[in-house]
């Protein structure tokens, strides 16, 4: 079960890197640029993170929540500290293995998978369940230099 290597880590402040943003919306069909004006700075840290101090980074590992664009290899930011609610992805531990899931809180408690291949994960009251947390974003990189 356990989708999330082990590269979690609590996020420490650090310089803040702000990046320039084109307000222009980028088109998915026909290119329309906007000449390479820069209308404001988005810090990437801001943007992502809401509670630096508890908020962390999880890798994922397996293919289960493909269908939320959760996929092999992104890296998820988890607030601990964000309540969760029916139909959050969350991370958890159940039975000590760490997984990512939807949690469903109706009509009871148990995790689905975002991937049809995958069953629902049922809790009952022999499971040990721990929610760590609210998944607040996804982070994927597309080309390595």
């Amino acid at each position: 079960m356990s989708e999330l290597q082990s590269c979690g880590r609590a996020l420490e402040e650090r310089e803040r890197i702000e990046l320039p943003l084109a307000l222009e919306k980028i088109e998915a069909g026909f290119p329309a640029p906007n000449g390479g004006y820069v209308d404001t700075h988005l810090d990437v840290n801001e943007f992502l993170i809401e509670h630096p101090s508890s908020t962390f980074i999880y890798c994922v590992n397996g293919s289960s929540m493909i269908e939320a664009g959760i996929l092999p290899g992104d890296y998820v930011l988890v607030d601990t500290t964000v309540p969760v609610q029916d139909l959050d992805i969350v991370v958890a531990s159940i039975d000590n293995e760490f997984t990512i899931k939807e949690l469903h809180l109706k009509p009871h408690p148990h995790f689905v998978a975002r991937n049809k291949d995958y069953p629902p994960f049922e809790v009952n009251e022999c499971s040990e369940v721990k929610i760590v947390g609210k998944v607040t974003g996804v982070v994927r990189r597309y080309a390595h230099n």
